[in-house]
């Protein structure tokens, strides 16, 4: 592993180029060979690859044409961030993939017709907890602007690996944890009820991500939130 100073002509560099793997950490940039995943083949990875595919086919052979013409609309007039921090053009299809897929891994239906405002939907904070002995995770409740009291307001969660003290990167590939959803009726409670679908010992570190979707389906930003398991 080495540390990088960029220059005037590359500022950034995130992801895998030729073999390496570029990331920021606690001391600057970082460069590493890239990784060989241990399990390219995973259940969960196969799950969100068969989501993807299943999506993709939707697309052409479910929506309506002027369906797909809102979600290239709503793509176009929505500033979208790559890994680097810069804005970024995506398609009506990645969107429409990128909403759907965490819709289908939480068990949702498909959602057909794209957002009706452009923009993103916010970024919620939150606080856990994380139980060694049964691993149980308990989030509480997130700020504005999901409001547990409003109809199909989302929050969608995810886990990484748990790392030991002292590492910055996170470890893994994300495995979906939970989604909470909003109801005007009965709203969901706080501190929530989760199961880990990851063992951690006491005293590693537990990383949980959380993105926000609105009621019309706009995605946030993922929110990560890294504490110290213990066992009480």
């Amino acid at each position: 592993m080495a540390n990088v100073k960029y220059g005037g002509l590359v500022s950034d560099v995130r992801g895998s180029i030729a073999g390496c793997c570029f990331s920021r950490g606690s001391g600057g940039a970082i460069v590493r060979n890239a990784p060989k995943p241990v399990n390219p083949r995973s259940p969960a990875q196969g799950l969100v690859r068969a989501a993807m595919s299943y999506l993709t086919q939707y697309w052409s052979a479910t929506l309506t044409a002027e369906e797909r013409e809102a979600w290239k609309t709503y793509a176009f007039n929505t500033t979208w961030t790559n890994k680097v921090g810069t804005a970024a053009q995506i398609s009506g299809l990645a969107a429409f993939v990128r909403l759907n897929t965490l819709l289908v891994q939480g068990g949702y239906d498909v959602q057909d017709p794209a957002p009706t405002s452009y923009g993103h939907a916010g970024t919620p904070t939150f606080t856990f907890a994380a139980d060694a002995a049964d691993f149980g995770i308990a989030i509480a409740e997130p700020t504005a602007p999901f409001d547990k009291d409003v109809d199909d307001a989302r929050m969608i969660f995810h886990m990484r690996g748990a790392t030991n003290i002292g590492r910055t990167a996170l470890s893994g590939q994300r495995r979906y944890l939970n989604t909470v959803v909003g109801d005007a009726v009965t709203a969901p409670t706080f501190p929530t009820d989760f199961t880990s679908p990851l063992g951690f010992s006491n005293g590693q570190m537990i990383s949980v991500s959380g993105i926000y979707i609105d009621p019309e389906g706009r995605i946030g930003n993922a929110y990560i939130a890294q504490i110290e398991s213990e066992t009480p």
